[in-house]
């Protein structure tokens, strides 16, 4: 269910970049950050009615418990997000895609230092494969790094996307209703985002004006539903058997996932191929990707740390 989740967040990637240039010629006024705020409240505000549906469960019978993780959990996704749009705008995108993918090494690092955890010479290995892995798929140049605004924001959001995967573990198992967690969630997500638009180029307004055609309604409901209620009942619900260490791991599959749907999806939604165009298959793609699945499969493997005694 997480690889699920990790494949659904994936292919919604490059229908998010499409979004984002269809909502340039609608809002430009909004500039970038603007457009981000207009684009997350909608999707998650749209996302938030569909869990409540789905859930058939009344917001008045929310739990405390589900109102204080829900709402941490949703302040930990708004601001990951808003650093990872921002800081595309001050460093390329090899970087920021190779610097967001350290939460999974991250995860294990913390609960190591934090005594939940060993560090064995198994899972050493497969945060080094994963470090490779995601290295060659997004095309990192080290010669090429330094630590700018656009770098440090993307490794802020890299800590915050570990900080999220961890206190999802933290969330009481079979006291909490994953349903209910999720749409108090995707709700905080769009009440920040709504609030934020307040202070950002464009202003309330932009949320009308990003969502002025049928291709941007189109896509933000597809992003609501597949790219934010499905993935995060999801994470929400089946985390817990799974240990945020090895989710980590496994949600590395996105920007495998990503990237196979940036070979055929961008020019079927964008008005001209010119504004956004399809990829191609690289040897890079391959041998990433490889050493992604090899990280995960030999994880599996790695019995002997998972857990130390209270």
């Amino acid at each position: 269910m997480l690889f699920l989740a990790a494949c659904f967040w994936g292919v919604c990637i490059p229908i998010m970049k499409a979004l984002g240039t269809e909502q340039a010629i609608l809002a430009p006024e909004a500039g970038s950050l603007g457009g981000s705020a207009a684009s997350l409240c909608a999707r998650f505000g749209i996302a938030a009615l569909f869990v409540l549906a789905w859930s058939r469960r009344s917001p008045m019978g929310i739990k405390p418990a589900e109102w204080g993780h829900g709402a941490i959990l949703g302040g930990f996704t708004a601001v990951s997000m808003f650093l990872q749009v921002d800081g595309l705008n001050y460093t390329n995108a090899s970087t920021a895609g190779f610097l967001i993918a350290l939460y999974s090494v991250l995860i294990p690092t913390f609960t190591w230092l934090a005594g939940k955890r060993r560090m064995t010479p198994v899972l050493f290995l497969c945060c080094m494969l994963v470090l490779a892995g995601m290295a060659t798929l997004t095309g990192f140049d080290p010669r090429s790094f330094r630590l700018g605004r656009g770098e440090w924001e993307n490794l802020g959001a890299a800590c915050l996307f570990a900080g999220q995967i961890l206190w999802v573990d933290r969330v009481p198992y079979g006291r909490v209703d994953s349903g209910r967690l999720t749409f108090v969630l995707c709700a905080s997500v769009s009440l920040a985002c709504l609030a934020a638009l307040a202070f950002l180029p464009g202003g309330v307004p932009a949320l009308i004006h990003a969502h002025a055609s049928t291709r941007a309604l189109g896509l933000t409901l597809f992003l609501a539903l597949l790219g934010t209620a499905a993935p995060f009942l999801l994470m929400n619900g089946f985390q817990s058997k799974v240990g945020p260490v090895a989710a980590g791991f496994i949600y590395c599959v996105e920007p495998l996932t990503a990237a196979l749907g940036a070979f055929f999806l961008p020019e079927l939604l964008v008005r001209s191929p010119d504004l956004y165009a399809n990829e191609a298959v690289t040897v890079k793609l391959a041998l990433g990707g490889l050493m992604i699945l090899a990280a995960n499969l030999l994880l599996l493997r790695d019995r002997s740390g998972t857990t130390l005694p209270a």
